[in-house]
């Protein structure tokens, strides 16, 4: 039996009855005392290994409760090109890089670019088939927009795909099409991600277990010893399993398998100690603020963005995924059977409808603590929150739109008031809702601290803070990636603070974030991971 002592720095617990403890003990991977150092050594054999912090700080182990692990290695690993603006950063350059690549390629080879974006690519034209089609008239190319919703294909990327003019349009699926009915190459939601697997599997296992590898471990560098698999796909369950096989250092997944149909059987999942599980069911009630398919009160505002770049038209105030009558088939089947709800809401309208549902689900199926989650939740009003908490219902925030696209958000989007209260973290603690914080992997890079900070400081890139009064304090940003978001995906008994019976998952830091400045929070270095006790990886 492996035994650990830890002390000499500051351990932060995240538990309301251990606070400034001396030092932690851990016996076969589990938490076996929190206090002082005599009662700790005491609770260990003579044969334990001791492990002084030198000043360093240890914290419960980071948890992203909305992500996609395996999902980003197929997104963004080689030989997937990136294309985003903080890589690429105009249109012209972007189609630049695809003509090289294209220039380099075997007859017939798939190829796919990431990162398309109309808010951040400040030429962008929307790729047309024909032109996709004079650049790579003999390669399937595709090219997914950066908030991963949406994707254009050429002519042989159609083809390959099986989408032509008798392609029947799934439910949940958009493909546009001209007066004639035929593809104009611009797909989005759900048949995009089905059609990416035609691009995946062109390229083989191997490359994605390579790109799987290299994902698992850019979680555990961040500290991140939890995550979800938030669009889990019963053929994902054998890379997983594989990981476990050959032990790697993969944070413990969370899986909430994606519904777009009533009739999905919900797999049984349960591998090693709390390494992978089925927590629940994921549906998108509605799409990305990024392309305009989310359901709003208020239209987007009218600008060269919306209306150019997005193609929008005046008054757009978007729609939601599903027919409202197939959406509600579809959660009633998943929260009847017990499964925890995850729903991907964006506009306060879906919102509405969305909490509707709940109520009346709640009356029809009473479930006192059923932890039904909304998703992202960008355009959450007040009266919403409230009406939310009532309901027993959660918010997980991509509080990194802010940092990423505040600018467009606030000038381009949706004007000052409404950017003010974008991802209103602030305002749900404020009601006393216990929230998560998420970086959404791959549309964002994987760092509890990047969204500790983002939560604490709501700034653009451009230096603005869109609405200070959203801004989280510390340890209530810290909570919502540790404790907070272990509440989110039913573990809280076993994850998310430093407390006896406790999986052992630390994350070392260089410094304590307690007693850093909110702007440099993310700079902090993580020096160490552990997992059940184990360290998984070491800043050397």
């Amino acid at each position: 039996m492996t035994e650990i002592l830890f002390y000499g720095g500051p351990i932060i617990t995240v538990d309301s009855t251990h606070i400034d403890p001396e030092a932690v003990a851990v016996a076969d991977g589990k938490i076996v005392c929190v206090g002082s150092r005599l009662d700790a050594e005491k609770s260990l054999s003579s044969k334990a290994h001791c492990i002084d912090l030198e000043g360093k700080s240890l914290l419960p182990g980071f948890i992203d409760a909305h992500s996609h692990p395996l999902w980003a290695a197929k997104t963004r690993g080689a030989p997937v090109v990136d294309v985003r603006a903080e890589t690429v950063p105009t249109y012209a350059a972007l189609m630049g890089k695809i003509k090289r690549r294209v220039a380099v390629a075997e007859p017939g080879e798939y190829l796919l670019f990431f990162g398309l974006d109309a808010q951040l690519h400040p030429d962008m034209e929307s790729p047309s088939r024909e032109t996709l089609d004079e650049i790579a008239p003999n390669n399937p190319i595709g090219i997914q927009t950066s908030n991963c919703h949406a994707l254009y294909l050429n002519s042989a990327g159609l083809q390959a795909c099986g989408i032509d003019e008798n392609f029947e349009t799934p439910t949940g699926s958009i493909i546009e099409r001209d007066e004639n009915k035929r593809p104009t190459g611009k797909i989005a939601e759900a048949i995009t991600w089905s059609t990416l697997e035609y691009f995946y599997e062109a390229w083989g296992d191997i490359r994605l277990s390579e790109g799987f590898a290299t994902t698992v471990q850019e979680f555990v560098e961040n500290g991140i010893t939890t995550t979800t698999e938030h669009l889990y796909m019963p053929f994902y369950k054998v890379y997983f399993q594989n990981a476990l096989k050959h032990g790697w250092a993969m944070p413990r997944i969370a899986a909430y398998q994606q519904a777009t149909t009533s009739d999905m059987a919900v797999e049984s999942l349960s591998e090693g100690d709390d390494r992978l599980w089925m927590a629940g069911v994921k549906i998108h009630a509605d799409g990305s603020p990024f392309i305009g398919n989310i359901w709003l009160t208020q239209p987007y505002l009218e600008n060269e963005i919306t209306l150019h770049r997005m193609d929008l038209k005046p008054g757009h105030t978007g729609s939601l995924n599903y027919p409202q009558d197939y959406f509600e088939e579809m959660v009633r089947t998943y929260f009847s059977q017990g499964w925890q709800m995850t729903v991907h809401t964006q506009g306060d309208r879906t919102i509405d409808m969305v909490l509707d549902l709940v109520e009346v689900l709640l009356k029809e199926t009473p479930r006192p603590d059923h932890r039904f989650r909304l998703e992202h939740c960008a355009l959450m009003r007040e009266d919403q929150i409230e009406r939310a908490k009532e309901l027993g219902v959660i918010c997980s925030f991509f509080i990194n739109h802010i940092t990423h696209w505040g600018g467009p958000i606030e000038d381009a989007l949706f004007g000052p008031e409404r950017a003010a209260h974008y991802m209103p973290a602030g305002t749900a603690v404020k009601k006393g809702m216990r929230i998560s914080l998420h970086a959404d992997t791959p549309m964002t890079d994987p760092s509890a601290l990047e969204l500790m900070k983002a939560s604490m400081t709501r700034t653009a890139k451009d230096g603005r803070c869109l609405g200070q009064d959203e801004c989280l304090d510390v340890m209530t940003a810290l909570k919502s990636v540790t404790i907070d978001a272990a509440f989110q995906i039913g573990m809280e008994d076993k994850l998310g603070s430093i407390s006896v019976e406790k999986h052992a998952d630390f994350v070392i830091l260089e410094s304590n974030p307690l007693e850093t400045d909110a702007a440099n929070i993310a700079d902090i270095k993580v020096v160490s991971t552990y997992l059940a006790g184990e360290r998984i990886w070491h800043n050397d």
